[in-house]
């Protein structure tokens, strides 16, 4: 064991306090006291600092509960149906939440979430974001304190939605475009794709000096790679010779047999430099 003076310490342990022994266990009143305390405290505090807010306090949620989720208040305190097919229409969402759903005093828990009735939900969301915060601040913030079906969605689509957090938010810049060579003669510098048109595939290969097209068609997967090589083995017994071959990263179509394809295709591209080097 090392001692280390309190000075170097950044934080109090464990080890510097001493036990306080088993704490008593609190009645369920003071739980649910406790827990609207702090609901109160989540639900208003960013409020306070933002005038056109209106704090969502307990009594709102209860006077909104009462005559908007009704229905599902007495269906809680009843027992909720055992199949989903027999909610009324409105509550079905609530159905797979059912184990963990019930009443205190006039309010609907999730666990220890309140539920949120709709007409509250969008002063909640805006509460969430008043410090334009990210999603996963807000998710956070919210799975503490609040709930209601579909609440993850929401909270994504407020930040989406905020032109302010969008202005502001981190991105990397777009690198900027590479010239290309301008070619000499013709045939020294081609471009080649791949595309479908009318349930066909076909190769076009362009030079880039006369912006001569070369179409073919080919059939999809490795005989379209290999219709590609037999045009440039053409080219090249024509006296054509490119030094360099433009192909798209991506064909328009992403099939099986064109990842087998873009394999030879890699593949007969080593061969053909080997040919055009000798």
């Amino acid at each position: 064991m090392v001692h280390i003076p309190g000075i170097k310490h950044k934080a109090a342990d464990a080890l510097s306090r001493n036990p306080t022994g088993k704490p008593d266990h609190l009645s369920l009143s003071d739980d649910l006291a406790s827990l609207h305390d702090i609901d109160a405290a989540h639900l208003s505090t960013p409020s306070l600092s933002t005038p056109h807010l209106q704090a969502v306090t307990m009594d709102r949620v209860r006077v909104a509960t009462t005559s908007e989720l009704h229905d599902l208040t007495e269906l809680i305190e009843a027992g909720l149906p055992p199949s989903r097919m027999d909610m009324p229409d409105g509550l079905k969402e609530y159905f797979r939440f059912k184990d963990d759903l019930s009443t205190d005093n006039g309010i609907i828990m999730y666990k220890d979430r309140v539920v949120v009735p709709p007409s509250l939900r969008k002063e909640v969301l805006s509460t969430l974001h008043a410090a334009h915060q990210g999603t996963t601040s807000m998710t956070s913030r919210a799975e503490t304190s609040i709930f209601w079906p579909g609440i993850i969605n929401d909270i994504q689509y407020m930040r989406s939605s905020c032109s302010h957090c969008n202005r502001n938010a981190p991105s990397n810049p777009n690198a900027p475009p590479t010239p290309l060579t301008n070619p000499a003669y013709p045939f020294q510098l081609l471009c080649a794709d791949y595309f479908h048109f009318k349930g066909h595939y076909y190769l076009v290969v362009v030079d880039r000096y006369s912006n001569w097209p070369i179409v073919e068609r080919a059939e999809s997967g490795s005989r379209g790679c290999i219709l590609h090589l037999e045009t440039i083995r053409t080219q090249k017994k024509k006296k054509k010779y490119p030094a360099k071959k433009f192909v798209s990263p991506r064909p328009r179509s992403v099939d099986a047999s064109f990842i087998r394809s873009q394999s030879l295709v890699d593949t007969g591209r080593r061969g053909v430099k080997r040919l055009f080097s000798n």
